[in-house]
């Protein structure tokens, strides 16, 4: 027996190790396996990035024993389009306790508990449906097939709870937002049961709810203890004990819910088991703080209704709702006026669940601010066309409401008075409202910031509206002396608006005012206005003419007046008007003395702008004008935008683009005594300026720069923005070579040896292209066309001039000069290419031809006749072999030197096939001097004989090659020219 105990204990013993190993050693040993199958399983069935970490995916016995507790941390599931990148559900930790025998041995499932903590959900709805929580892969199994009946097999769980919660709930198909804080939840339940009840406590920090756009709800607490008995297959839910608030208002509801196939069916009563007006007081927006525990208050409060019957897509429930408060008063302590004799009655009835035949009743609503006593009264019969007959009177004494609600740094005094009676039906097809006499008055008013001390006194007005026969086109609005003071400066108004079917109006405005103190009154943000303005305008009209352009119906007149302007923005640079005086009628604004700063720009401008009313009303409207431009210094580069672009080592600022307006039709004449743009400082620019579409034609614009003259004509384009476009012609008189190449980046990119030349050029080149955002030249679109003429110019010092000397052994060849030069042109593909013109390399005449690339890639030919006596000893064997004669140490010879390489790194050589066509034309030359005869007798048995006939073209076999190999260079070299450009474009992108 004890042997038998022994064995016993033993092998019980072997297993809790056994068992203990186990809880060890698999989730260690098969959590590579236990990922796998779980990504496995989750793409099978998962339309989402489901996210976990299987080293932090725990599979424990000991923190629940005897139950197996799963654990995930920084768990989440994130959507896939439409929803990219929205976090569907995210955790901090997940975690599941079961019960192990059930695992082991048992028919029933029962999860002792689940904990989420620090969850974020969120749940969007789109307009047409479309729901972010619909991520179950839709099955591809068509097959029917017939549910088979239940096993043995239940799941039950005991208890679940949520920590920290925050929900986000965005249906844009009704539309409806909500969102929870701090939302605390925690509930128990058996599931495994036909009837039970389920118990829940939630409470989240804060609640805000969105309807419409409106909202209803904003930063609530929330606070929900239910038990709620579940049955008919979890379909039906029916109320117990229940008890909900918001801040300190508390419902409880009784009835039952009910999930049917395509319905809701409903039959709940709520009401407000407390009867303190102050739980409701909570509910105001602003009352609920931390003072408002010690707010004093009393009166009586009712709160109840219903919801009865169906709710579906075409169906509502019949619903009440009635709200009284009776006798009620609040006072904050530490001021000494109450609210008192606050008395609301209102009923919201829906007898049917159809919409349109819900009634609200507002019977009374009155409360008195101190003295100052608010009555009101509604009744709306029908939703649409809905049915209104309202009264609203109240009397305000602003300086006793200051003081009942103190608002900080602000002094308010003034009798306001508002009487309404609005009776009738507002229909919006068929333009009627409901009949409306209202007034609203101000006297005696006065209102003082903290923020400057200069008052806005004597405030008043009177405004009415009327309308008796409910028609829109028969309401008439008036605002009557409109008037107030500050600091001395009396302004007036007057308006009388009437149709509202066809807006007619008669309005006039005279006085002064002082911007900067009305700005400090009530501040601009990013902004600051200084200035006094003078106005004494009168305008009257139709809306109706104004669509029609009948301009000459609306008659404007008047004039206003504007000194010590300043306007300040971080996006534009200061401006400021010294004075500007206009005049007003329906066609135009003339403007007569109109002087002022932009930066550092001064400006003077005079002339009118058309079509301003319907620029006014219309967004599509174009302003017109023409404008006389005068300044002494005028800096664009003030108007270009400056946007930080920040690296490692330093912060730049890039330009951006100038807008062209698109809806602005102006012809500017200016008169520009200096003008700066970029790099670039122009004297005595005049010519016309036409901005219209969204495009800048310059017409004759003549200005000075780089010591020389231009006049230009042609288009700057900004229609699209993204690839702004110009078109030009230059016309160029006497302009430093030097100074170009370090103004222009079309000169440093096309022709950098110019920054070497002493000399000035002259050209007439047209231009088209691309600008950058930076307003620098798009260089890959560039095209280019015209002539330069260079009349007296030097080049010293460069190493192409050192390189062709190293070839030619030349030694007075150091400096290369230019007179009465001719040259044509072109910019094409990103290569600049120029036709042969005449320069000379020391007292040799020189034709130079060739391109420069955008990649700064060179490809020039040079020709030169060299004594031959001045060449090395490679040249005189190659005449030699050629001719057959030693040549006369004077005689000129044809040299062709090819430049290839870069600027930086030029190449220099002979071109050798070139060399024998030009030795074999001399040859030709000669023999046709002396005659042929003689020629081939002198040779003839000779081995020149056979030279010579090549030399002469009788090897037409080898002159065919000869031309199908240049064909196929010049094909190569198409090649390698695209290869380098495109590599250049890569570069400077890169860059």
């Amino acid at each position: 027996m004890k042997k038998a105990l022994k064995w016993t204990f033993i092998i019980i013993g072997g297993l809790v190790v056994l068992l203990l190993a186990a809880a060890f050693i698999v989730p260690i040993v098969f959590k590579d396996d236990i990922k796998a199958a779980i990504d496995k399983e989750i793409a099978k069935s998962v339309n989402a990035d489901v996210l976990f970490d299987i080293d932090k995916f725990d599979l424990t016995l000991f923190k629940n024993f005897p139950n197996i507790t799963a654990q995930m941390r920084e768990f989440g599931v994130i959507n896939r389009a439409p929803f990219e990148g929205v976090p569907l559900f995210v955790a901090e930790e997940f975690e599941v306790e079961v019960n192990l025998k059930d695992i082991l041995f048992g028919d029933a499932l029962r999860v002792k508990g689940i904990s989420i903590i620090n969850p974020i959900v969120e749940i969007h709805v789109l307009a047409d449906g479309k729901a972010n929580y619909d991520i179950a892969v839709p099955s591809t199994d068509t097959t029917t097939t017939t549910e088979e009946p239940g096993g043995d097999f239940s799941f039950g769980i005991d208890h679940w709870e949520i920590v920290n919660g925050e929900v986000i709930y965005d249906d844009k198909s009704l539309p409806f937002l909500m969102t929870l804080k701090g939302l605390n939840h925690s509930g128990s339940g058996d599931f495994t049961q036909d009837v039970f009840d389920l118990r829940t406590k939630t409470v989240a920090d804060t609640l805000t709810m969105e309807y419409g756009g409106a909202e209803y709800l904003s930063d609530k607490r929330v606070e929900i203890d239910a038990t709620i008995s579940i049955s008919e297959q979890y379909t039906r839910y029916t109320f117990k004990e229940n008890t909900a608030r918001l801040n300190d208002f508390a419902l409880s509801f009784d009835g039952w819910f009910k999930m049917n196939e395509k319905d809701f069916g409903m039959d709940i009563s709520f009401k407000s088991p407390e009867t303190e007006f102050k739980d409701i007081l909570s509910l105001i927006p602003g009352m609920y703080s931390e003072s408002f525990k010690n707010i004093e208050t009393k009166g009586e409060l009712a709160f109840n209704g219903f919801a009865k019957g169906t709710y579906s897509e075409t169906q509502m429930p019949a619903f009440n709702l009635n709200l009284l408060v009776k006798d009620a008063m609040f006072k904050y302590p530490d001021l000494p006026t109450p609210v008192n004799n606050i008395n609301v009655d209102l009923l919201v009835d829906n007898k049917d669940g159809v919409i349109d035949n819900t009634i609200i009743d507002l019977k009374k609503l009155h409360l008195d601010l101190g003295s100052n006593p608010i009555d009101a009264r509604a009744l709306v019969t029908k939703m649409y066309p809905t049915n209104v007959d309202a009264t609203v009177s109240a009397k305000f004494n602003l300086a006793e409401l200051n003081k009942m609600f103190p608002m900080q740094g602000l002094d308010m005094k003034g009798s306001y008075a508002l009487n309404v009676n609005a009776k009738g039906v507002y229909d919006s097809l068929k333009k009627t409202i409901p009949a409306i006499d209202a007034t609203m008055s101000l006297a005696d008013g006065f209102v003082k910031s903290a923020d400057f001390p200069m008052p806005l006194e004597d405030l008043k007005f009177l405004s009415t509206i009327k309308n008796t026969s409910g028609k829109m086109a028969e309401t008439i609005m008036t605002v009557k002396d409109l008037s107030l003071l500050l600091d001395g400066e009396r302004f007036n108004a007057n308006l009388a608006l009437e149709n509202l079917d066809d807006y007619t109006w008669d309005m006039n405005v005279k006085g002064g005012v002082d911007l900067e103190k009305i700005t400090k009154i009530f501040p601009l943000e990013g902004m600051t206005l200084a200035g006094k303005v003078k106005a004494d305008i009168a305008t009257k009209g139709k809306y109706s003419d104004v669509q029609a352009s009948k301009y000459d119906r609306l008659p404007t007149s008047g004039s206003a007046s504007l000194q010590n302007f300043k306007y300040l923005t971080k996006d534009l640079p200061p401006v400021g008007i010294s004075q500007a005086t206009m005049s007003f009628d329906p066609k135009q604004i003339q403007l007569q003395n109109l002087k002022g700063t932009i930066g550092k720009s001064d400006f003077a401008v005079t002339g009118s702008v058309l079509n301003y009313i319907a620029y006014v009303f219309s967004e599509n409207a174009t302003i017109k004008g023409v404008v006389n431009f005068n300044s002494t210094l005028f800096d664009l580069n003030e108007f270009m935008t400056e946007s930080e672009t920040t690296t490692t080592t330093t912060d730049t600022a890039a330009l951006s683009v100038i807008p062209v307006p698109q809806n602005i039709d102006f012809v500017l004449k200016s008169d520009i005594k200096t003008v700066k743009l970029m790099n670039f400082t122009m004297t005595n620019a005049s010519g016309d300026i036409v901005v219209k579409d969204g495009v800048a034609n310059m017409s004759g614009l003549k200005f000075n720069m780089l010591g020389g003259g231009f006049v230009v004509n042609g288009t700057y384009n900004t229609k699209d923005l993204a690839h702004p476009k110009y078109d030009m012609v230059l016309n160029i008189n006497n302009v430093s070579m030097k100074e170009a190449s370090s103004a222009s980046s079309l000169v440093t990119t096309y022709a950098p040896i110019a920054g070497l030349v002493n000399g000035n050029f002259s050209t007439d080149f047209k231009l088209s292209g691309e600008l950058l955002q930076d307003m620098m030249p798009n260089m890959a679109t560039v095209f280019g066309d015209g002539n330069i003429k260079i009349a007296q110019a030097a080049l010293t010092g460069s190493k192409l001039v050192s390189g062709i000397t190293s070839i030619t052994k030349l030694n007075d060849t150091d400096q290369v000069t230019l007179k009465d030069v001719l040259m044509k042109a072109s910019i094409k593909n990103g290569r600049l290419t120029v036709e042969p013109f005449d320069v000379k390399f020391g007292t040799y005449k020189t034709v130079v031809a060739g391109s420069t690339g955008l990649d700064g890639s060179l490809d020039y030919t040079l020709k030169m006749d060299v004594p031959a006596g001045k060449l090395g000893t490679q040249f005189n064997s190659l005449v030699s072999k050629y001719s057959g004669t030693k040549s006369d140490p004077n005689a000129p010879i044809p040299v062709t030197i090819g430049v290839g390489g870069n600027y930086a790194n030029p190449s220099t050589k002979l071109v050798m096939d070139d060399q024998k066509q030009q030795v074999k034309d001399a040859a030709t030359t000669a023999a046709k001097e002396e005659g042929t005869k003689a020629l081939e007798k002198a040779v003839k048995g000779t081995e020149a004989e056979k030279v010579i006939g090549k030399l002469l073209g009788k090897d037409t076999a080898k002159t065919t090659a000869k031309a199908d190999t240049t064909k196929t260079t010049t094909q190569e070299k198409q090649v390698e020219d695209a290869k380098s450009l495109i590599k250049g474009l890569l570069k400077k992108k890169k860059n």
